[in-house]
């Protein structure tokens, strides 16, 4: 029997039964309508897990072949496709393509941090692409109900009314406060958020967003209104601990109003130049560069020759990421693993140098769970570029061979956390320039613990 939901919809005015079939999990267009996102969260769990169902796959000559996996399985497909396809585009940005995806799984917000140019916006915005979220557009059709994401530069004279949308004078003229938030933060169907160097607004702007961030919610004729938002992308040339630097950062208490905003984000991706990346290096720095050149050309031409140039292609959708997000519960655990990130977590609270490169809140390693599992779904890809490396080859080429059978073949295995997962907490240090030194005290205490 497929597994069939039923939900309430407005259709024609009327308050309607709609059906929502998860065979049509095999659709990437069908299952990506707005109305499957409450279809999962009603669906049995078990079923979503376990129940295959039969559809057909295109290779990469668009030949269809009929496979048979479970809902679970056909989300997670999709969702390697985009994490190949991401990393290919982003050279050198493995991690954090990988990072941002397990936060969007999980449903916790990301900080991206890094120099100007080194494509946090871009990756940002292909991201939500890649799901299946546009902009709104003027010249979409009326009533059209599609998944939508809010992207904005914040500054220093940033207003609410840029966020949340204007009040509504009709309505405030008879002592009733709401704001007019269509295709705002709070908007309806606006799925994800992007805001660009947010450390550049006022600590007042940022803590209305408190509550979005964590609950989903905003305040709103005098009530709490549940919010559509699922996804939260922050980016800054540079952190609020960063001008104190090391040992004196949010652990310190010295980055004062903006450290409760700053703790939300309990994963920060830093994202280093190639000089960084290779340390200087003149040959590896030379074949970073080439490579850049080489994935990024067509993109920048694009915009030359066509009057609006095209969004990156829709290869899952938000649903995909809402069902990985619903079944992490189901991801086998290793034995001992739980003890492990214990010790990892008190070792980085209580020993000095942990104490000094982040702040352990008892908030972060609960939040850290989620994202630690949502990462043991994804493909290890820089593990296999460094062996492709390793054989001779370019690192450019290293995902060629990763083509519809390979991708098939690892989603249909059995799905489990590792004591690599736990590579999450490289990123949760509060000044950038103490990434690497966190990186190795994580490691330490790791073999210490092991």
């Amino acid at each position: 029997m497929p597994i069939a939901v039923q939900i309430k919809e407005l259709v024609d005015n009327r308050e309607m039964e709609v059906p929502y079939n998860f065979d049509d999990i095999t659709n990437l267009k069908r299952f990506g309508v707005p109305g499957f996102s409450r279809a999962i969260y009603t669906a049995s769990l078990d079923r979503l897990w376990d129940e295959n169902i039969s559809g057909s796959v295109l290779d990469e000559n668009n030949r269809p072949a009929q496979k048979s996996m479970s809902a679970f399985r056909w989300s997670l497909y999709r969702i390697l496709k985009l994490q190949v396809a991401l990393s290919k585009m982003f050279v050198g940005y493995e991690e954090q393509v990988r990072m941002t995806l397990a936060c969007a799984i999980a449903q916790e917000p990301v900080l991206f941090v890094g120099k100007p140019g080194v494509a946090k916006t871009e990756l940002a915005v292909n991201f939500f692409n890649g799901i299946g979220l546009r902009k709104p557009r003027a010249e979409a059709s009326e009533g059209e109900l599609k998944n939508k994401y809010f992207e904005y530069l914040l500054s220093s004279f940033t207003i609410p009314e840029e966020l949340f949308g204007p009040l509504d004078l009709n309505l405030f003229s008879q002592g009733i406060v709401t704001r007019i938030n269509d295709n705002m933060v709070t908007g309806k169907l606006v799925r994800g958020v992007f805001l660009d160097e947010i450390f550049n607004a006022s600590s007042s702007i940022l803590n209305t967003l408190l509550t979005l961030i964590n609950e989903r919610r905003y305040f709103d004729r005098g009530m709490f209104q549940d919010a559509d938002l699922r996804v939260f992308i922050g980016a800054s040339n540079r952190t609020p601990a960063g001008k104190y630097g090391s040992g004196d950062g949010m652990g310190g208490g010295r980055s004062g109003e903006f450290e409760a905003f700053y703790d939300r984000f309990t994963v920060r991706l830093y994202f280093p130049t190639p000089q960084e990346l290779h340390e200087s290096q003149p040959y590896e720095v030379a074949e970073a560069y080439a490579m850049i050149d080489k994935v990024s050309r067509d993109r920048f031409m694009e915009r030359l020759t066509c009057e609006h140039p095209g969004d990156f292609s829709e290869l899952a959708t938000l649903n995909d990421v809402l069902l990985l997000g619903r079944v992490l519960g189901k991801v086998q655990i290793d034995s001992g693993l739980d003890d492990l990130k214990n010790r990892l977590v008190t070792g980085l609270a209580m020993n000095r140098p942990g104490r000094d490169l982040c702040l352990m809140s008892p908030r972060k390693p609960n939040k850290l769970r989620p994202i630690m599992i949502a990462d043991a779904l994804l493909l290890d890809l820089e593990k296999i570029r460094d062996e492709h490396v390793r054989q001779g080859g370019q690192a450019g080429t290293a995902y060629d061979g990763l083509n519809t059978e390979r991708l098939l073949e690892y989603v249909l295995q059995k799905p489990k956390v590792a004591m690599h997962n736990l590579r999450v907490f490289n990123h949760i240090w509060d000044y950038e320039g103490d990434r690497r030194r966190l990186a190795d005290e994580v490691q330490i205490l790791l073999e210490n613990g092991s």
